[in-house]
C-alpha cells in the first residue's frame, strides 16, 4: 500500500514536495499518511514524488485532524490550546504547520499558554498565523534552536500583558541576541550553557535550556518591568511560567512567613534542594530559578483548567532563613472580614497548600511558633 518504487543505488535524495522534505508518505486515502518511523527507513526517489501533489484542501483536512488527535501529556487535545489559521495558509505553510504538530512536542509551550489564559492574558486556542510561521525562515532554522524557544517564537506574541506591559514576544537579532517582551538591551536573554559547577547544570536539556535574564516583576507604580536583578532559570519553560506569574503578583492575595531553613525536619530545605525537574506531590508544575545565586522555587497548586490560580513561593534569603509565601487569585470567601486570617478568607487555596507544606503549614496559616515541636500531621484546620 502506498507508492512502491523499486529501490536502486541511484535513489539518494530524500523525497520532497515544493522543496519541503517529507517525513511521511500517503496510503489509501490521500490524507491518510504513514509516518516514516512507522514504516522504516523508506527512501523514494525525489524525481518520482516531485510529480505527486497534495491539494491544499487535503492538507487542511489532515492538519485539522492532526491538531485534534495530538494530545498533551495530560490528555488535552492540542487544538484546545493551539490551532492554525488553516484556511489562509498556502500549501508550503500548511506542510510546515503539519510537521510542527506531528513531529514536535508542545507540552511546555502549551502549559505556559494555559497559565496565561487563566490570568486572562490570552484566549484559547491561540491561532497561529502566516506571520507567526514566518518567524523561522526554514525547517533548518527552526531545528537550529532549542525546541521550546523555537515554539515560543511562534506563539509568544499571543500572550498580551496589557498596555505598556507588552506582549510575551521574542525578538531575535541573530548572533545570540534574543530579547523578550520589549526589544531593548535590558530584556536580553542569555541561553549560553551554564558552567559545570552550577547546580542546574546536571539537569539541563538541549530542548528546554536554562536562561539568564534581568526581567523581574512588573511594578504597577512605576508602570515598568523591574530589570535590575540577575535571574537564572532552570529551563526556558520555567522562565515562561515565572514571567507570566511575575506580571500578576501585585494583584494577588498572599500570606508570608520568614522561617528557618531547616526547621521541622528541613521541609523547606528539601524543596529548595531537590532536583529542579523532580515533581512535587500535590502540584501541577515546579518552577525553579535563582536570584543572584539564591535558590527559589514556585510550586503551582492549581490545574490549568481551574477557575483561579494558587502557588507557593519559597525563596532562600541566604542567612539560614527562607521566605515562604502562598499567593492566589481565589476570590475571598463571602461574608468574611477583610481583616480575617488568610486561611478564613481564602479557604480553598489554604486547603491546596497544606499537604504540600506539611509540618510547615501550621506556621504559615495558623500562627504556630516554628520552634515548637510539631505533631507531625502537617495540618491543623483552616
Amino acid at each position: 500500500m502506498g507508492n512502491r518504487v523499486p529501490r536502486t543505488s541511484s535513489q539518494q535524495d530524500w523525497p520532497a514536495i515544493r522543496n519541503q522534505s517529507l517525513d511521511v508518505i500517503h496510503r489509501e486515502g490521500r490524507d491518510e499518511l504513514h509516518k516514516i518511523k512507522a514504516v522504516g527507513n523508506l527512501r523514494i526517489s525525489a524525481r518520482f514524488l516531485s510529480r505527486v501533489d497534495f491539494e491544499p484542501a487535503v492538507l487542511r483536512r489532515r492538519l485539522r485532524r492532526a491538531l485534534h488527535d495530538t494530545q498533551l501529556i495530560d490528555g488535552t487535545p492540542l487544538d484546545a490550546v493551539v490551532t492554525f489559521d488553516v484556511d489562509n495558509l498556502g500549501s508550503k505553510l500548511l506542510l510546515q504547520a503539519w510537521w510542527l504538530v506531528e513531529c514536535q512536542r508542545w507540552d511546555e509551550a502549551a502549559d505556559a499558554l494555559r497559565l496565561a489564559h487563566q490570568l486572562t492574558y490570552c484566549e484559547l486556542p491561540v491561532i497561529v498565523t502566516q506571520h507567526d510561521l514566518e518567524k523561522h525562515r526554514s525547517k533548518q532554522a527552526y531545528l537550529a534552536e532549542p525546541r521550546v524557544v523555537a515554539l515560543w517564537k511562534i506563539v509568544g506574541r499571543q500572550v498580551n500583558f496589557g498596555g505598556e506591559r507588552g506582549r510575551f514576544e521574542l525578538f531575535d537579532h541573530g548572533n545570540g541576541d534574543l530579547r523578550a517582551i520589549k526589544d531593548e538591551p535590558e530584556y536580553r536573554l542569555n541561553l549560553t550553557p551554564l558552567p559545570p559547577a552550577h547546580p542546574y547544570h546536571p539537569h539541563t536539556s538541549p530542548h528546554d535550556p536554562p536562561v539568564r535574564h534581568h526581567i523581574g516583576h512588573y511594578d504597577e507604580e512605576e508602570h515598568a518591568w523591574y530589570t535590575d536583578d540577575m535571574y537564572t532559570e532552570a529551563s526556558f519553560s520555567s522562565f515562561l511560567m515565572s514571567t507570566i506569574l511575575a506580571r500578576t503578583i501585585d494583584d494577588m492575595h498572599l500570606t508570608e512567613q520568614f522561617i528557618d531553613r531547616d526547621v521541622r525536619g528541613g521541609v523547606l530545605a528539601g524543596l529548595l534542594d531537590q532536583s529542579v525537574h523532580q515533581p512535587v506531590e500535590g502540584t501541577t508544575a515546579v518552577i525553579a530559578f535563582t536570584i543572584h545565586d539564591a535558590p527559589h522555587k514556585e510550586l503551582l497548586l492549581t490545574p490549568f483548567d481551574h477557575p483561579f490560580i494558587a502557588y507557593i513561593a519559597i525563596g532562600d534569603l541566604g542567612n539560614g532563613q527562607v521566605c515562604a509565601r502562598v499567593l492566589t487569585t481565589e476570590p475571598p470567601a463571602v461574608g468574611v472580614s477583610a481583616d480575617a486570617p488568610f486561611k478564613d478568607r481564602l479557604p480553598r487555596t489554604t486547603a491546596l497548600a497544606r499537604p504540600v507544606l506539611g509540618p510547615i503549614a501550621p506556621i504559615v496559616f495558623d500562627g504556630e511558633d516554628p520552634n515548637e515541636d510539631d505533631n507531625g500531621d502537617g495540618g491543623g484546620t483552616g
